[in-house]
């Protein structure tokens, strides 16, 4: 059965709609980063720092949705979506790990900043420090990715029915 063809428009309200809720994913779990690491080092928690985790997660999310639209970390498919799920989560940390850095290299040499001082901008500014924070980001990433494989199974209004009213498969008898 072949789906009907979709407008110029209907695509691109689709692809924001996906930008709201994987920045909005994003933004959680980035604003879960901010009060930890200020409960970490007995800070307060600053409304500046989760601006800063907002446009982080509206940069990282148009990242990832661009991502997905090249099909990038799709090799897996067909295989259980354990695999899927972990794979995609590994390599979308690294990918999101990779733009970070980028990102504070900019920002640093914009304000006359060496490329070496902004590294220590990133997760204390050590390899264990930013491969801890790539992991975390990967465990972090496999409720989204898990929920995105099965709605590509189940369809979109299926597991949103699943989730949201009855809590079982329409076509499932009690």
């Amino acid at each position: 059965m072949d789906q009907p063809k979709r407008t110029l428009k209907q695509k691109a309200y689709q692809g924001f709609k996906e930008y709201l809720v994987i920045s909005g994913y994003l933004w959680l779990v980035f604003s879960l980063f901010v009060i930890y690491r200020a409960v970490l080092l007995s800070e307060r928690i600053s409304i500046v720092a989760h601006g800063e985790a907002l446009i982080n997660a509206l940069a990282l999310g148009k990242v990832m949705l661009v991502a997905q639209e090249l099909h990038f970390a799709e090799n897996l498919k067909g295989k259980p979506l354990i695999y899927s799920t972990l794979f995609k989560s590994v390599a979308f940390a690294a990918v999101l790990g990779s733009f970070k850095i980028v990102e504070e290299i900019c920002v640093s040499l914009f304000h006359g900043k060496s490329a070496g001082q902004s590294i220590a901008e990133v997760a204390g500014g050590t390899l264990n420090g930013i491969i801890a924070m790539t992991a975390i980001l990967a465990v972090l990433l496999v409720p989204f990715f898990a929920f995105t494989e099965l709605r590509n199974i189940f369809g979109k209004d299926k597991l949103a029915g699943l989730f949201f009213t009855s809590g079982h498969l329409p076509n499932e008898s009690s």
